[in-house]
């Protein structure tokens, strides 16, 4: 088995995909992180260090035993509270998809309950989710929720553009993706382009945007333009905007987004000067 691993990290397997496993350990801490935030916010605390070595600790063991799915902390605490769950609830689940796996009645249970039932649930958490990120903050600050939201909006909306691309047969040996596409969205004044770049990396984007308004509205400009400032420097590692195009999707692609660099390094500087260019309500 580690022989297996050891081959495969030197074995020219890790800089190919490197890109997809630094966003994504990224985005799974920063989700784990914003999971302890969202069940504090619900009333029940969890010490963030212990949470998180556990989840890293079970990453690295299900890797281990060969699952590409790291382990995350489970989003959507106030949904589950509000159905009456508790710890219980944790230990049925992991009772549940254990026996599921091992009995290989998977296949059963998606062949006799529709994946759109499943869905409710899923439905149900998004809206106790979104419902407490405005009753938990202050209602001034409210404008920034909105704003944390529309990178989510926008990346759901390239997701769907891809999938409708690829029901209608492309994305295939006769038609894979390529940049060509963008010029015929463009015919339907559909600026995919800005989709497809915000879906990568849009959980940074949407914290990052937040944080700046907030930074605005309570009119700290300095903090606002740094917020602006760590949005250029991402973009210019390419962790947020840059994509490329592949077979029949389009990834993260590790190399400066710089029309982003340059619109998030003159929104700092904009900001930076705020304190002399604008006036008090």
């Amino acid at each position: 088995m580690f022989g297996d691993l050891i081959a495969a990290v030197g074995g020219g397997h890790l800089l190919p995909y490197f890109s997809v496993i630094l966003a994504m350990g990224l985005f799974n801490v920063l989700g784990s992180l914003q999971n302890i935030e969202s069940a504090e916010a619900a009333g029940d605390p969890y010490a963030t260090t212990p949470s998180l070595l556990i989840n890293g600790f079970g990453s690295i063991a299900a890797a281990l035993f060969g699952s590409a799915f790291p382990t995350t902390i489970y989003i959507g605490h106030p949904g589950w509270k509000a159905l009456g769950a508790r710890a219980g609830y944790s230990i049925l689940n992991g009772a549940f998809v254990t026996a599921i796996c091992l009995t290989g009645t998977l296949a059963w249970i998606a062949w006799a309950i529709p994946i759109d039932a499943g869905m409710a649930i899923v439905l149900w958490i998004g809206m106790m989710i979104v419902a407490q990120a405005f009753e938990a903050t202050p209602r001034l600050h409210t404008p920034a929720v909105v704003v944390g939201l529309l990178p989510g909006i926008g990346a759901w909306g390239a997701l769907m553009a891809k999938n409708g691309l690829r029901a209608a047969g492309l994305g295939g040996a006769a038609g894979p993706f390529s940049a060509a596409l963008v010029g015929e969205f463009q015919k339907s004044d559909t600026w995919i382009h800005g989709a497809l770049a915000i879906e990568q990396g849009f959980l940074f984007t949407a914290m990052l945007l937040s944080a700046a308004v907030v930074g605005v509205i309570e009119r700290r400009w300095y903090r606002a333009a740094a917020w602006c400032a760590c949005a250029a420097v991402l973009s210019g590692a390419g962790l947020m905007h840059s994509y490329q195009w592949t077979f029949g999707d389009t990834a993260l692609k590790l190399t400066p987004a710089w029309p982003f660099v340059f619109g998030y390094g003159i929104m700092a500087l904009l900001l930076l000067t705020a304190r002399w260019t604008t006036e008090d309500l």
